[in-house]
């Protein structure tokens, strides 16, 4: 155990726990087994690229559990990152109520600007 691995294995924790997963949804998302991420929290070993990338997709800052640096460039806050997590992982009929709230959200601001 280095403790290089163990730096990204507590923030891949942090990351887990900032998104609500647990464990065993964690390593489902990554496409990795329960005990290979309990393997990279406890800085046994460290994440794989592929993990890496399919975590990214559910909102994990891939560059801050890597580098401890946060990885948005300013673009998506963390909590804009697990928004789109949620969005990923909606069913469709979720998907088009949310947009309908926003779109209608949306008009009402514009109808008060007038």
């Amino acid at each position: 155990m280095n403790s290089r691995n163990q730096e990204i294995g507590k923030r891949l924790r942090q990351e887990r726990n900032r998104l609500g997963l647990t464990q065993t949804e964690m390593a489902k998302r990554g496409g990795v087994g329960f005990s290979t991420l309990c393997s990279y929290e406890n800085g046994d070993s460290s994440p794989k690229a592929e993990a890496l990338q399919q975590w990214s997709e559910y909102g994990v800052d891939v560059l801050y559990v890597i580098t401890g640096s946060q990885g948005t460039g300013g673009i998506m806050s963390p909590d804009e990152m697990m928004i789109l997590g949620a969005w990923r992982d909606s069913p469709d009929e979720l998907r088009a109520a949310i947009l309908g709230f926003y779109r209608a959200y949306g008009s009402a601001i514009r109808q008060e600007d007038v």
